[in-house]
């Protein structure tokens, strides 16, 4: 066995992973407007009261904590908009990441009668995840 010892500087690596720790959050937080806005111009229901398609936020969480929470709403539905960050809030979230949700009570009732709410949207974010970080 050789005993081989390298000698380097390493005066960087901690600003380099930082910057490349900053770069996969933001593009996480590009992916969620992309994410709500899909949400909002795809979905398949009628909209009697547009709190469906006000309703549809993000959350990005780094280290446990929420860095970024973004809601949809257009100004005009305080209901969809308390609804949606509530969820996004206080809902577990078990690791770092892009969370989705669409506050709205009936949100997967909606769902489950074979209208896309929020589903194709976690679809589509997944999709672009993969495109444009792995």
């Amino acid at each position: 066995l050789f005993d081989m010892k390298i000698k380097g500087d390493i005066s960087g690596l901690d600003e380099l992973e930082e910057r490349i720790s900053d770069t996969f959050f933001s593009k996480l937080i590009e992916i969620g407007r992309d994410a709500v806005r899909f949400a909002q111009h795809n979905g398949e229901y009628k909209n009697h009261t547009f709190n469906l398609r006000n309703a549809p936020g993000f959350c990005v969480v780094k280290d446990g904590k929420i860095i970024h929470l973004e809601i949809g709403d257009d100004g005009g539905h305080p209901e969809a908009l308390k609804n949606t960050e509530n969820i996004l809030i206080y809902s577990e979230k078990p690791q770092d990441g892009l969370y989705l949700a669409d506050g709205m009570p009936y949100a997967s009732f909606v769902e489950t009668k074979g209208y896309d709410v929020l589903g194709n949207s976690i679809f589509y974010a997944k999709r672009q995840i993969n495109k444009k970080i792995y």
